[in-house]
């Protein structure tokens, strides 16, 4: 299933080639590529902490139920980034619990699973054509919300996913290996309802530097939203809703 299509710009700081890439949904029969690409970014990664690794087998599991890849493959039919969704249901895993979506909302839930790019062709906004792709997959289907994880140390994936649209609700360790998780990550939890056009009336607003987590711990506490993320500063806005 074609997507979309285009170009790419391979190696776009140094010695630059213009590509072809195509954007499709893809089989299970392309997932050892798919996890191989995830090694392939993991390994270049200096904090490891950013990047939560999705087994083979925890991927194929979620594809039979439903889960879809979308992936970008360049002129040679290589892997270059793909965006893994997945639908959670009434799950207790379902991001919407941590948020206090209503019961009633989950099964309109989206999990944004991972976003991974080749360092090679990363300045494409392959995260945001990803993102657009699947918004316009999942609308038809009657789903109305998208959820995710993104690591506090991981500045530019938070940047990008809320330049989209998705705003932080929670702060929480996720992805430990106890059922309380305190063992876990750190990630901030993003939401955005994809479907809904009205316009909230903010009542206050904060800013708080990105790194400092213990600020944005109390703030959300008190009912504020991380509403947006400026990227030359690396300041957060913080808003409160009436």
């Amino acid at each position: 299933m074609l997507l979309n299509k285009g170009h790419v710009i391979k190696n776009k700081h140094e010695n630059m080639e213009l590509e072809e890439y195509r954007m499709e949904l893809l089989g299970k029969d392309r997932l050892r590529e798919v996890i191989e690409l995830q090694q392939h970014v993991y390994d270049k990664l200096p904090n490891k902490d950013v990047l939560y690794m999705d087994s083979y087998y925890e991927m194929l599991e979620d594809m039979d139920s439903g889960a879809k890849i979308i992936g970008v493959q360049n002129e040679n039919n290589r892997i270059i980034a793909y965006r893994y969704i997945g639908f959670p249901g009434k799950n207790k895993r379902n991001l919407g619990y941590d948020i206090n979506l209503a019961e009633e909302e989950m099964d309109k839930v989206v999990h944004l699973e991972t976003t991974v790019v080749d360092p090679l062709y990363r300045g494409n906004n392959l995260q945001s054509l990803t993102l657009e792709a699947a918004k316009q997959m999942v609308m038809k289907d009657g789903y109305e919300h998208f959820l995710c994880t993104v690591s506090p140390h991981n500045f530019y994936s938070l940047y990008n996913i809320m330049k989209n649209g998705l705003m932080i609700k929670a702060l929480k360790k996720k992805y430990g290996s106890t059922e309380v998780g305190d063992d876990g990550l750190w990630r901030f939890i993003l939401h955005s309802d994809i479907k809904k056009q009205s316009i909230l009336n903010p009542i206050d607003l904060v800013l708080s530097k990105w790194a400092n987590l213990d600020m944005q711990k109390d703030l959300i506490n008190q009912g504020y939203i991380g509403y947006e993320l400026n990227k030359d500063s690396r300041v957060l806005n913080y808003i409160k809703f009436e």
